[in-house]
């Protein structure tokens, strides 16, 4: 069943080092449309986690966003730099000998001087993964929030399919009426200006306003169109390039029902045709 591109996801994944949570958020759009806000240290593995999107979102404007919290014990764990402690003392040392007197520092003026204490930092690697992971769990959690928008928009696209197959069935059975109708009236009105009239002349002109006022093939088209409409709406593939493309078709259908309406119930019915249409149109922007 087709899908909407209307969704919203969000997944905490947590870490021995903290936890990193997803959110996505999608809105219609033409084409598959990507943002992403994230933090500096996940910047490297934005065209994976592009890709990641790519393979399963077609269409949609999707913004997709990061957050990281590290865990007290990782944001606070503090290593010493043995190597520039004693380098300092190394300096202190040959200074000392310089100036021909000692010199000392204490172990609390040493953890003060740059470079000897460093923060812990979270494996590239380790982050990338838990990245990917929660952007897939999300991603699932998307789709199936979009399948459920799109189940209840084919579902409403159904009933106005329904709809229009009614009114095509009814202007199937008024349109002879209404032309034979038209022609009754055509023939008094021609012997009352009249009493020598062409009759095989009439009936010459009789026969062209029949095939110009015909709607069997327009009412064939649209019907033809129909079976297109409700055969994508079982389709597992995005189809939403394609009904938007027959609701052109199917406005242009109504479009000639009506220029050839010689009746208020054809006139009335060509209307309601083109709403249906309208209404279609709007809930096929949000298919995938």
């Amino acid at each position: 069943m087709p899908k909407s591109m209307t969704g919203f996801a969000r997944t905490d994944l947590a870490t021995d080092w903290g936890q990193i949570s997803c959110e996505l958020r999608s809105v219609n759009s033409r084409f598959l449309d990507l943002g992403f806000r994230m933090p500096d240290g996940l910047r490297a593995q934005e065209h994976a986690l592009r890709e990641q999107i790519r393979q399963q979102l077609v269409r949609g404007k999707v913004e997709c966003s990061f957050n990281i919290k590290l865990s007290a014990s990782t944001n606070q764990t503090r290593l010493i730099d043995r190597e520039a402690v004693q380098s300092y003392l190394n300096e202190v040392e040959e200074l000392s000998d310089l100036i021909g007197h000692g010199q000392s520092l204490s172990a609390a003026d040493l953890l003060r001087l740059p470079g000897v204490l460093a923060t812990q930092q979270v494996d590239t690697d380790s982050l990338a993964a838990a990245a990917a992971s929660a952007l897939n769990a999300a991603l699932k959690q998307m789709n199936e929030f979009r399948q459920r928008e799109g189940d209840a928009l084919v579902e409403e696209l159904k009933i106005r399919t329904r709809r229009m197959r009614e009114l095509a069935l009814e202007v199937r059975e008024i349109a002879p009426r209404i032309l034979e109708n038209l022609t009754q009236k055509l023939r008094v009105r021609v012997q009352e200006v009249t009493a020598e009239a062409d009759a095989s002349r009439l009936e010459q002109e009789l026969v062209i306003l029949s095939q110009r006022l015909d709607v069997a093939e327009e009412i064939d088209r649209l019907q033809a169109h129909l079976d297109q409409i409700e055969s994508l709406l079982t389709s597992k593939k995005p189809v939403g390039r394609e009904l938007d493309f027959l609701m052109q078709e199917l406005n242009r259908e109504a479009n000639t029902l009506g220029s050839k309406s010689q009746g208020l119930s054809q006139t009335n019915i060509a209307v309601e045709m083109k709403v249906l249409i309208e209404q279609m149109r709007e809930q096929i922007q949000n298919i995938e």
